[in-house]
């Protein structure tokens, strides 16, 4: 890791779990101030809140103190900052400002072309925390920020006259998408990332036609007072509408712990399956269709119209179930015996009929594990319990009905968005639990105990408009 790189993620590390108590403030990395200096060119530009007396670093705080194993870590970090000579106190939180800021100049030469902006407490502080790097960076003032980079060159480069970040109107819109007040903010710059996107297109292999240009995207990373929560909304042009059906969470039965789903995506109208033929042939890989005796466009006919995939309670281990909703649900089947008959012959196991419930299923052993297949009312579910194909019947409440999963996407402000994933991280922790206990172990102690505040995991988003996007997650912390 850089000298740079290994500095500042130190610094910041420690500042997120140090907190350190103080009065409340009201600053945040809104990042208008230093668009001044930040050439309009750059592709990425990250804003970290580096006042432990912030109101945001108030609230990282107070949901870190929900935590048992705090002060130990603090302890841990405290001693590994003491061996390199630095104390949190005295040396590195005047080392740095109330803001700090990573800014990419381009994402070429393994991502070194960055710099780093603050407006030091103390300058001499600053200094002496890198020259204790290995590679000490070099530093500049440049319109009252200190940039401190690898090189001369690259602060050269940051600092040279043209187009600043300030003038664009892309960042002027997505100024607006963010808080003001925030741990971590994120601004990135379309036009340069398409444009590396396009370069990494492989060779010989033309990209989608339609693919649409990014304009720009902006996040933030937020302490709340019940847990933590990313936000990112993005904006483009031309972007194809592929969205086709809808999400499969009513067809996910009341119980499932953990889910992860979406609604289908037309990959091959946009020739991603030709993209996968020609990256194979590109790297000498054998015809994997042939191998597997289906298409790729036949298994991407499976995801047509969405999947999920949960898992929840069964008799002896939880069940895993993924759903799936194809264009045609019997050749949907048909692609699962030729998938089934192949993995037959590298297993010696071949697939039988199985009749669950009215459902007309298939069963492949694999071991002490049997995986069964069926279809019913246009849905195809392919699971490890009897139970995932008695689901297809329906009849039953659905996850949208569970109280635990409802009081999740409440406190994540869910509203009327597409839930992508959900974790009840408690029955995950006694999962784990239960897991070790069948290997005469146990989960220590403290571990648990840390685990014990953590309640739930959503993702979440709008894509109903593909060139509008809104995307967020919420960890639930009490």
């Amino acid at each position: 890791m850089t000298s740079i790189r290994r500095s500042l993620l130190v610094a910041l590390t420690v500042l997120v779990v140090a907190g350190c108590g103080g009065s409340e403030s009201t600053s945040g990395s809104s990042a208008a101030a230093v668009a001044e200096v930040v050439p309009a060119s750059a592709p990425l530009l990250i804003g970290f809140e580096s006042d432990p007396e912030s109101a945001q670093w108030q609230q990282a705080d107070a949901l870190l103190s929900k935590f048992p194993g705090r002060e130990k870590l603090l302890a841990e970090l405290r001693k590994s900052a003491s061996e390199d000579g630095i104390d949190i106190e005295q040396d590195l939180i005047p080392a740095l400002g109330d803001e700090t800021y990573l800014v990419f100049l381009d994402f070429e030469d393994g991502g070194e072309n960055i710099v780093a902006l603050t407006k030091p407490r103390d300058e001499a502080k600053l200094q002496e925390l890198l020259k204790k790097s290995d590679d000490p960076p070099v530093t500049r003032e440049v319109d009252g920020w200190t940039v401190i980079a690898e090189k001369d060159a690259t602060i050269d480069r940051f600092a040279a006259d043209g187009e600043k970040l300030d003038g664009a109107d892309w960042f002027e819109e997505a100024q607006g998408r963010v808080e003001d007040d925030a741990l971590v903010t994120l601004f990135a710059n379309g036009a340069p990332i398409t444009k590396a996107l396009q370069e990494q297109t492989i060779p010989g292999c033309d990209p989608p036609e339609q693919q649409g240009t990014i304009r720009y995207a902006a996040g933030t990373l937020l302490a709340e007072d019940d847990g933590v929560r990313f936000a990112l909304a993005a904006e483009s042009e031309g972007a194809p509408d592929v969205a086709q059906g809808e999400s499969l969470l009513s067809q996910v039965p009341s119980g499932a712990f953990a889910y992860i789903g979406s609604p289908g995506v037309d990959l091959a109208g946009l020739g991603f399956t030709e993209q996968i033929r020609c990256a194979l042939e590109s790297e000498g890989v054998g015809d994997i269709e042939d191998q597997l005796g289906v298409r790729f466009e036949q298994i991407l006919d499976l995801f047509a119209g969405g999947f999920g995939i949960y898992t929840r309670p069964a008799s002896l281990i939880p069940e895993v179930t993924l759903l799936l909703a194809p264009k045609d649900a019997e050749a949907g089947v048909r692609t699962l015996d030729k998938l089934a008959e192949q993995a037959a012959t590298l297993l010696g196991s071949s697939p039988r009929p199985r009749t669950i419930g009215e459902i007309a299923a298939k069963e492949l052993r694999l071991g002490p594990v049997s995986i069964l297949y069926g279809s019913n009312d246009g849905h195809i579910a392919v699971t490890t319990a009897r139970g995932g194909i008695e689901a297809l019947a329906g009849g039953g409440e659905s996850l949208e009905d569970d109280e635990v999963f409802k009081d999740a996407t409440d406190a994540a402000g869910v509203g009327d968005a597409e839930v992508y994933a959900y974790f009840d991280l408690r029955r995950l922790v006694d999962l784990a639990d239960d897991v070790a206990g069948f290997a005469e172990e146990d989960i220590p102690q403290d571990v648990r105990a840390n685990l014990e505040p953590l309640r739930s995991f959503v993702a979440f988003g709008d894509t109903s408009d593909p060139n509008d996007v809104e995307v967020g997650a919420f960890l639930q912390i009490r």
